[in-house]
């Protein structure tokens, strides 16, 4: 999808109409703004490192349940 498409796709859901001279103007801008916001996402956090997963270990049929005593 094309700039402008991608314009008035998003001014359509927001219900807003405006004129086309409007829709070329933020057309133009849209690539420049897209950058800026995607770079928000681009942050580095550090979860680069693997994380320890627990997995539970299943019960097999016949043996009780932690805690229970028999």
């Amino acid at each position: 999808m094309d700039d402008e498409s991608t314009v008035r796709t998003m001014l359509a859901a927001a219900g807003l109409v405006i004129p086309d001279d409007e829709v070329e103007r933020l057309a133009r801008l849209y690539p420049g703004l897209r950058r800026s916001v995607d770079r928000y996402y681009d942050v580095p956090v550090g979860d680069e490192v693997m994380a320890s997963v627990f997995r539970a270990a299943e019960r097999r049929s016949g043996e009780p349940e932690r805690g229970d005593r028999r």
